[in-house]
């Protein structure tokens, strides 16, 4: 049988608006007694869209990260905002990061970003009916919008081209519920 954790307390490390980072100290179903560093509970909930076109497509977006470095694909999306409905943060995120809204969302799912160090969720969302809708851009992104076939989308998965989990774990949730 598996024990949960006892939580005892918590100090704040780090407060900034991108990022809470706290040291619990807890005690463990031995007894013993450790800290854990891990973000603060709560804080970062977002959404990711699988936004479709009336030929099929799917959008990919490109846009440097710079953790890794490297030029990425991605799927629009970000933070939803506190007290936000998850549909209405999908909307908002899409037409800020792609220039367009949706008349027709769907939630499929979420998952855990790290479950290790967060208790983080990201909301799976899939627009359709798409239509011309730009709010003004984060002044940090610089996207590139790259619609794909669903066969261009399995090729870039198969060659190991798309690398980002988040897009990898949205993928499988859409496929749980079309035949991607």
């Amino acid at each position: 049988m598996i024990h949960k954790w006892k939580f005892i307390s918590r100090k704040s490390l780090l407060d900034h608006p991108r990022m809470k980072i706290v040291e619990d100290i807890i005690e463990l179903p031995n007894g013993n007694k450790t800290t854990y560093i891990r973000e603060a509970p709560y804080s970062r909930q977002s959404v990711t869209i699988i936004a479709v076109n009336k030929k099929d497509q799917i959008l990919l977006q490109r846009e440097y990260s710079y953790p890794p470095d490297e030029v990425m694909y991605q799927l629009p999306g970000g933070g939803i905002e506190k007290n936000e409905d998850i549909i209405a943060a999908a909307n908002r995120e899409l037409s800020e990061e792609s220039g367009y809204v949706s008349k027709t969302l769907k939630l499929v799912g979420s998952f855990h970003t790290n479950n290790r160090r967060s208790d983080s969720k990201q909301y799976v969302v899939v627009a359709r009916n798409l239509e011309s809708h730009k709010l003004p851009e984060d002044e940090e992104e610089f996207i590139e919008n790259i619609w794909v076939t669903r066969g261009q989308l399995k090729e870039l998965v198969r060659s190991g081209e798309i690398t980002n989990i988040n897009l990898l774990a949205a993928l499988q949730l859409f496929d749980s519920i079309n035949d991607l």
